[in-house]
């Protein structure tokens, strides 16, 4: 292999993008499935003196009682790797933590319902809990018991309950048939399965802190990944999905709390539309929001594009330094900012563009041309239209106003539609705030977006 082609290989690897920072922390998250500590550059969503990890650890720390929290950011704003930040701050201050990649248990495609969820988050928890002291602290494990109640209370038709737990796990998360069977059949017995679920979290808290001899003990669970929650279907299929995260959290808000066990859920990012109303059902008070990465200034006048940060556009380049010292021998510093731009801070598009320049490297001359540059942005673009006319409106009133623009809250599965594809990204500068992608704007011009 040629130097240049294995130094573009390395440089490529190097902006992995599916592997979060760890801090150290590898019973949370294998060092296998995570990048080190080293790479981190601090403060790239904003200042400290905003940081939502810090805000919500001292929420927990000093709070007297457990509490559920909401956490929310858009993938690509580096949520899961600043949730792991959260886990260590939290270790810091005396808190036993657990973590649990709700990918790993529930569909992430199909609709949820207060039932099949609450399964999955206190069965993951149990599994978490046996691990961590190599016997399950509440004699029989949650899924267990869960099966158990099932069996004796429940009457199923159409499906035959899995024999043991780890069937019942393997169900949960890749039969969609016995998820839609099971949601059916428990919409009936909702109180006790939340009951029994309360009682089984008391029974782990307690047998915790008498094995770390601390009754005081604070114990909190991070629930990741359900912000990815996403219809594939048509369009109907996509708004069901998406109102079932809203009714989820809005509407049994109080069967997702449970004594002596602090929970931080990941939410869809568009449920901070909704966080006057929905952020006082849940500790805190709010929707802890990680935003876009910090590269503007502010947020700009009604009709005004926004400025520039070149402190957060710096600190783009220092993430990529981070990872390839050697950037400069593939990239002028002038086209990493550009990129860094037209990502509109988004870390998952910013090193997805790199990574399709880099694939021709091998092929071209060194540092690569504004044109291949161009090439990769295009291509990310492309996955974005063609926009729909009722779309164009809305986004055209988004980048004008830096609001949700939201005619009625039945718009907000659409608002998700578009937040989820990354037509709409949110910032933060003292306030909370919108606007289109950078690389959309060309496409939504006074001309409604059509070249001339």
């Amino acid at each position: 292999m040629d130097d240049k082609r294995k130094r573009a290989k390395q440089f490529y690897n190097a902006l992995d993008f599916d592997k979060p920072i760890n801090f150290g922390l590898d019973r949370l998250v294998s060092a296998e499935r995570a990048l080190p500590e080293k790479i981190y550059v601090p403060c790239i969503h904003g200042g400290s003196e905003r940081d939502p990890v810090e805000e919500l650890a001292n929420q927990i720390d000093f709070s007297l009682s457990a509490g559920s929290y909401l956490f929310s950011g858009n993938r690509g704003t580096g949520k899961t790797t600043e949730l792991l930040r959260l886990a260590r701050r939290l270790e810091e201050l005396s808190c036993e933590v657990f973590y649990v990649d709700m990918a790993d248990y529930l569909p992430l495609t199909q609709r949820i319902e207060v039932t099949d969820f609450l399964i999955s988050v206190i069965g993951a928890f149990s599994e978490k809990a046996a691990e961590r002291i190599g016997e399950n602290p509440a004699g029989a494990g949650y899924l267990e018991r869960v099966l158990q109640f099932l069996q004796a209370e429940v009457s199923f038709d159409e499906i035959k309950l899995p024999a043991g737990p780890i069937e019942f796990k393997a169900s949960l998360n890749q039969n969609p048939s016995f998820k839609r069977e099971l949601q059916k059949k428990t919409r009936g017995v909702v109180e006790r399965l939340v009951e029994q679920a309360r009682a089984y979290v008391l029974d782990v808290v307690e047998a915790l802190r008498q094995k770390r001899s601390d009754p005081d003990l604070k114990i909190v669970l991070i629930v990741d990944s359900i912000e990815r929650l996403r219809g594939v279907g048509d369009s109907q299929d996509v708004r069901e999905i998406f109102k079932s995260a809203e009714t989820l959290f809005a509407s049994h808000a109080d069967k997702l709390r449970f004594s002596g066990l602090n929970t931080i859920y990941t939410v869809p990012p568009y449920l901070s539309a909704l966080a006057g109303g929905l952020g006082a059902y849940y500790a805190g008070g709010r929707i802890y929001t990680l935003p876009s990465l910090h590269i503007y200034t502010c947020c700009p006048e009604p009709g005004k594009a926004p400025a520039t940060d070149e402190t957060g556009i710096a600190k783009m380049r220092d993430i990529v330094d981070r990872r390839f010292a050697f950037w400069r021998d593939f990239f002028t510093e002038a086209a990493l900012a550009r990129l860094a731009q037209s990502s509109g801070g988004d870390l998952r598009d910013y090193f997805r563009m790199l990574r399709l320049a880099l694939a021709r490297a091998p092929q071209s001359a060194l540092p690569l041309s504004g044109g291949i540059v161009e090439d990769a942005e295009n291509a990310v673009r492309n996955d974005m239209l063609p926009i729909a006319d009722d779309d164009r409106v809305w986004l055209q009133e988004i980048s004008r106003t830096h609001k949700p623009a939201l005619p009625s809250l039945d718009k907000l599965p659409d608002f998700a539609r578009l937040q989820q594809g990354k037509y709409v990204l949110n910032y933060r500068n003292g306030e909370d705030w919108y606007d289109l992608h950078p690389l959309l704007r060309m496409e939504l011009d006074g001309n409604g977006g059509r070249r001339t």
